[in-house]
């Protein structure tokens, strides 16, 4: 194609077969080591790339292997006792000391991002070793360049000095295809798109369950999963708050004991659960595992867990309570699924797959050309600010309204410039966010990955727990939009309407607007307390007179006091009304009583009322009776 618009990657099929390993694939085709100027696309977790480059013999040739985090580089450097892991503690002089040990022959360096822009550059360079030639670079795990660079920015750093290597090459089971902004890189270095296709059905089996009560929902799976026996329950959820809710109700609720539950995550993230006395938290994948296990995002790749018995394995998303936990089914959710390595006699990896996930309520997801101006509009303002700030003699100013722009989301702060992964992310993000927008979109993002033989069970309930949480934890005007747009999907289910009352029960002025009002009038008050009680009140107040004076309420009322009308016996005046209270509560009718405090009723029992339909006779003669002289039959000719 001439358009370099619509160019794309060349694309090179080959395959695997069940059971072989990704270097005997390779080198049946005509690969003796992994190829470079490539995205290898492994499609199988487990097939041992990383394994074949940092192996001498597989791979003679000096390697760097990023990894996207510690665990990983950790992991790996276990395997190989020749290999060098660069990370925190390892400093630029114990690298330069292995880089220079003439009895390793071919130097594998697992790093991570940071290690590698920090101190394998710096390492070469004290050297005066011409890494770009010396060594191949390969790029494990490579969707997290894109995946995390809205939080952890350097982990594209090495993208810089990794196009200058002459042997280079990204992998992963779940890599994403190049876009707009990062197309035109691998482009220009001539990469192409290696795909590792199995020549064998390789779908796992997987249960689907979307939820709108999710904590119920995966304490309920975890309970049930222990009671049938399960050695191991491995929980993959990307937020450590998320994660402590879990083991803290587990705890509570005597389904696992204080010694039955291990936390893996960041070193931070442990020392946090532990000031949280939940002890056993750890930055190391120790084995055996316990009876519940559960692992952060840094733990979904790279990873390799080896385990003596089946294990059952959930995978958490809850967007309501944490936004950044959605799950990508074509990334994340093989990943998680893909740490478990052991193939038993069964031919199984694990026991069970399930997928738990809430479906957010008003999920706003922009399309395509939506984010595409909205990073053109970006850059074009970057742009001019920069103009102008190199003009100013007080730069300042000019950073804030660097910073207003909202630039700091696209920017790369080392090179002045667009982080074009970063860009990419935000693609990336909203089309995550529209695999959410319902359960079925959800099913149909889960089946299309070809990765899953999909057991979906929706569960129907139209308001739950998290739903509750939702409006609990939001701010007041919030709040009263999250109730309003709640009654508009429940209005039809009375018994919903009726949950939502009794966790609303602050907020009962604005249920009962919604469906006296409706939601057009309460958004034209914007959502103003004061002004919409007091629509609500007047309505009510003319409700109440339609209702009181009805051909349906007045017959009631003819027929209690029938036997008393138009006689000579006087009744207690608290009698007659207590009566009459009870008539109105029939039909729906609220009311208040001197004294009782009541506010917001529709009308008020009181003697006056009592005149309303008879012609009355007061005594004050033993205590204040009255005598029901005649019904108003004016009333009834009304209708």
């Amino acid at each position: 194609m001439n358009d370099a618009a619509n160019r794309t990657l060349d694309v090179e099929v080959l395959n695997i077969h069940k059971g072989e390993y990704l270097s005997e694939a390779l080198k049946r085709q005509g690969y003796p080591m992994l190829p470079s100027n490539a995205i290898i696309n492994k499609v199988m977790t487990g097939t041992g790339a990383t394994y074949m480059e940092l192996n001498p013999k597989l791979s003679p040739r000096n390697s760097i292997v990023i990894e996207p985090y510690r665990s990983a580089v950790e992991n790996k450097v276990q395997a190989f006792d020749e290999a060098q892991g660069v990370f925190k503690e390892v400093t630029v002089k114990k690298l330069t000391a292995y880089l220079n040990n003439s009895k390793i022959k071919y130097k594998k360096i697992i790093t991570t991002p940071e290690g590698f822009r920090d101190k394998v550059l710096k390492a070469a360079k004290n050297l005066k070793m011409n890494i770009y030639k010396e060594f191949f670079n390969l790029y494990d795990e490579s969707e997290h360049i894109t995946e995390d660079t809205d939080y952890r920015r350097s982990i594209s750093s090495p993208m810089k000095e990794f196009f200058k290597f002459e042997g280079k090459a990204l992998v992963s089971a779940t890599p994403l295809k190049p876009n707009k902004y990062t197309l035109t890189l691998f482009l220009r270095h001539q990469f192409r798109w290696v795909e590792i296709k199995p020549d064998y059905d390789y779908r796992e089996d997987m249960t689907l369950i979307t939820t709108r009560s999710f904590y119920s929902r995966v304490k309920q799976e975890v309970k049930s999963l222990l009671d049938y026996g399960s050695p191991h329950v491995c929980i993959f959820y990307k937020t450590t708050e998320g994660i402590c809710n879990i083991v803290e109700s587990l705890l509570h609720d005597g389904i696992i004991k204080e010694e039955d539950y291990k936390v893996l995550c960041s070193k931070e993230s442990a020392d946090k659960l532990k000031s949280r006395f939940l002890e056993h938290s750890t930055d190391k994948l120790e084995l055996p595992l316990r009876k519940v296990n559960l692992f952060t995002l840094r733990f979904f790749p790279s990873i390799d867990i080896n385990l003596k018995e089946l294990c059952d394995v959930l995978v958490l998303s809850n967007y309501d309570h944490v936004k950044h936990t959605l799950i990508n089914p074509f990334t994340e959710a093989i990943q998680c699924q893909g740490r478990f390595r052991h193939v038993f006699p069964n031919g199984k990896r694990y026991n069970s797959l399930t997928v738990i996930a809430s479906i957010p309520n008003e999920l706003e997801v922009k399309s395509e050309e939506e984010i595409y101006k909205d990073i053109d509009a970006r850059i074009k303002s970057y742009r001019a600010v920069q103009k102008e700030k190199l003009k100013a003699d007080d730069s300042k100013y000019y950073d804030k309204e660097l910073k207003r722009l909202r630039l700091n989301e696209v920017l790369n702060s080392e090179r002045n410039g667009f982080d074009r992964f970063a860009i990419e992310q935000l693609l990336l993000d909203e089309q995550v966010k529209g695999y959410y927008l319902s359960p079925d979109a959800l099913r149909q993002a889960y089946e299309a990955t070809g990765y899953f033989n999909v057991d979906f069970q929706p569960e129907e309930e139209v308001v739950g727990e998290d739903d509750i949480y939702r409006i609990k934890a939001a701010k007041t005007k919030e709040k009263w939009q999250f109730i309003v747009s709640v009654l508009s999907n429940i209005k039809e289910d009375e018994n919903a309407v009726q949950l939502l009352r009794a966790k609303c029960v602050e907020e009962e002025w604005l249920i009962n607007a919604f469906f006296k009002l409706g939601q057009e009038v309460i958004e034209q008050q914007q959502y103003s307390k004061t002004a919409i009680k007091k629509l609500l009140e007047q309505t009510e107040q003319e409700e109440a007179l339609q209702r009181r004076f009805s051909t349906e309420f007045l017959n009631d009322i003819i027929r209690e006091f029938e036997s008393e009308t138009g006689n000579d016996l006087y009744i207690p005046v608290k009698n007659v009304l207590d009566r009459i209270g009870h008539l109105l509560e029939c039909h729906g009718i609220t009311y208040s009583r001197y004294g009782d405090g009541k506010k917001g009723m529709m009308c008020t029992l009181s003697e006056a009322i009592i005149k309303d339909y008879f012609d009355p006779k007061r005594s004050n003669r033993d205590g204040a009776k009255i005598k029901l002289e005649k019904f108003k039959d004016e009333l009834l000719n009304r209708h």
